[in-house]
């Protein structure tokens, strides 16, 4: 998790936030949830319902069911996904980065937000939902 000593500008964050969804278009899940943690232990349950409502509107796959894990095996599916290069702040410590698949918005956001820990600041994802 990347910690800073003092509070994060919100270019600090937002670069960031765009190096966490650069490793998820690469499939890089652990080093993405290595980077900026989850406020809850629902990361897998995040990926799979992005995938569902993704990956699942212009595709068919063999099995859509989370114990089936074609959307954890094959993660070429989130090639796909990519971020909108401005990102909306809340009350200058939460951060929505809107969600594009396949060139087009989606309606999904990423909410995100700066947290001050023991060791200093740190950013966490929030959820990722319907905006």
């Amino acid at each position: 998790m990347k910690i800073w000593k003092s509070e994060p500008s919100k270019q600090e964050a937002e670069a960031l936030i765009t190096e966490y969804f650069q490793l998820l278009q690469n499939g890089k899940l652990e080093e993405a949830s290595e980077l900026i943690g989850s406020q809850y232990d629902d990361w897998l349950d995040s990926i799979f319902l992005v995938w569902q409502d993704h990956y699942l509107i212009h595709e068919i796959p063999k099995d859509s069911s989370f114990e089936g894990k074609e959307w954890l095996n094959d993660l070429t599916w989130l090639k796909d996904l990519t971020i909108k290069p401005e990102m909306e702040w809340i009350n200058d410590s939460y951060v929505w980065a809107d969600f594009i698949y396949r060139g087009e918005p989606s309606g999904y956001v990423g909410e995100f937000n700066i947290q001050k820990i023991d060791e200093g600041y740190t950013v966490r994802r929030q959820m990722f939902k319907m905006a």
